[in-house]
C-alpha cells in the first residue's frame, strides 16, 4: 500500500510531462507577410496581422517545478495583450525567440 502511495504521484508527474511534450510537438507557428499564425495544439488557429505584433518574449517559468517546464514564448501585441505560443520554431525563421523576432523585423523592412 505504501508503494502505491509513492508511485501514484510519480506516475502523475510523468503523465503530465508527456502531455506537455505532446502539446508542444503538436503546435505550429508560421510568420509570413500576412502575419503571425499561431496554432497551439487542440486550439483553433489564430492569425495576427503583422502590424499588430510587437515582438516575441520568452515565457518565464515559475512555480515549484519551473526547471521542468517546457520552453515556450509569448507574442506581445500592440494593445498590450499577450498571446501564448507553444512552438519556438517557424519555417524560414529558425528556432528561438531571437530568430522569431529577427524574422518579424526582416518582414517589416
Amino acid at each position: 500500500m505504501v508503494v502505491a502511495l509513492v508511485l501514484f504521484p510519480a506516475a502523475l508527474l510523468v503523465l503530465a510531462g508527456i502531455a506537455a511534450l505532446l502539446s508542444i510537438r503538436g503546435s505550429t507557428l508560421a510568420i509570413t507577410a500576412a502575419g503571425v499564425e499561431v496554432h497551439n495544439y487542440r486550439r483553433p488557429v489564430i492569425l495576427v496581422p503583422l502590424d499588430r505584433v510587437v515582438r516575441f518574449e520568452a515565457n518565464r517559468a515559475s512555480g515549484n517545478f519551473s526547471s521542468l517546464q517546457p520552453r515556450t514564448a509569448v507574442l506581445v501585441l500592440t494593445d498590450g495583450s499577450r498571446l501564448p505560443v507553444r512552438s519556438l520554431a517557424a519555417p524560414d525563421a529558425g528556432t528561438g525567440v531571437d530568430a522569431l523576432n529577427a524574422r518579424i523585423d526582416a518582414l517589416r523592412s
